[in-house]
């Protein structure tokens, strides 16, 4: 089993340092983790209300931490990776910044809408008063977009607007579900099932059962991360996501060196 999603303190929301992650992994007799720190949206321009990813300067030590962290560990593999936001007036710049970057995997994710990180529990009392369709419309479009950018690897949390438990009906839903099953597919990248919403408002797996079906129909490739943000958190719930990939048709899962996908048995 692997963990690919995991981060450390100096996304400013995490405790732990990571090799007590790794030391976890090992515990749980984990195959394989990947260290998916939150990439410096200040590299982007970007300062945020609250501060949710590591500082500039902070990135070639959290490289060169990550690397000797797996040097000479034979019990379990280390890949290095970075989550980075998605956003779209930013495509060329973070093109330019990840191009040549030492990363084995890049995730891309969505956690803002305009200036909201809807994400944080600090700001989740906007969708009390937010038109709930067209948050909807807006987040998948960024997620559509993201896809289609060529900038990433595996798409994070891919229905993670749901969080905080603010949902559409299923008949709603399901044209978005649809379209972000093909654009994964016709992109041909990678998304995780990532456990941390199981834990969340949402109760459940992001994405939740429809899309991972729809997923699997279309023959996109799946990787799993319990986005840990402390050490107890590595691989939680993975045997109700192990069950769950199985149920619905996956018999693989996605890894990544140096940016090239491969897979190993489920």
């Amino acid at each position: 089993m692997i963990d690919y999603h995991m981060h450390t303190p100096l996304c400013h929301h995490a405790l732990g340092e990571p090799a007590e992650y790794l030391a976890e992994a090992c515990r749980q007799g984990l195959l394989e983790i990947g260290f998916a720190d939150h990439y410096p949206l200040g590299l982007l321009g970007i300062e945020p209300k609250n501060k949710v990813s590591m500082d500039p300067e902070e990135l070639p030590g959290y490289i060169s931490e990550i690397r000797a962290l797996g040097e000479g560990q034979n019990r379990v593999r280390v890949k290095l990776g970075a989550e980075v936001d998605y956003l779209p007036e930013k495509e060329k710049a973070l093109a330019r910044l990840l191009d040549g970057a030492p990363f084995d995997f890049v995730i891309g994710s969505v956690h803002f809408i305009g200036d909201w990180d809807f994400t944080h529990p600090r700001h989740a009392e906007k969708y009390e008063s937010a038109d709930l369709p067209q948050i909807y419309r807006r987040y998948f479009e960024l997620i559509w977009q993201a896809c289609s950018s060529g900038l990433f690897d595996i798409i994070g949390h891919i229905d993670v607007i749901k969080k905080f438990g603010h949902r559409l009906p299923d008949r709603e839903m399901e044209p978005f579900w649809k379209e972000t099953a093909r654009v994964l597919k016709k992109n041909d990248i990678c998304f995780e099932l990532n456990t941390a919403g199981r834990a969340a408002p949402a109760g459940e797996f992001y994405p939740g059962r429809p899309l991972l079906e729809l997923c699997r129909e279309e023959g996109v490739p799946v990787t799993l991360g319990s986005d840990a943000h402390a050490p107890e958190q590595v691989g939680r719930y993975f045997d109700e996501a192990r069950a769950l990939l199985r149920e619905v048709g996956y018999r693989e899962l996605a890894v990544f060196t140096k940016r090239r996908r491969s897979s190993i048995p489920l």
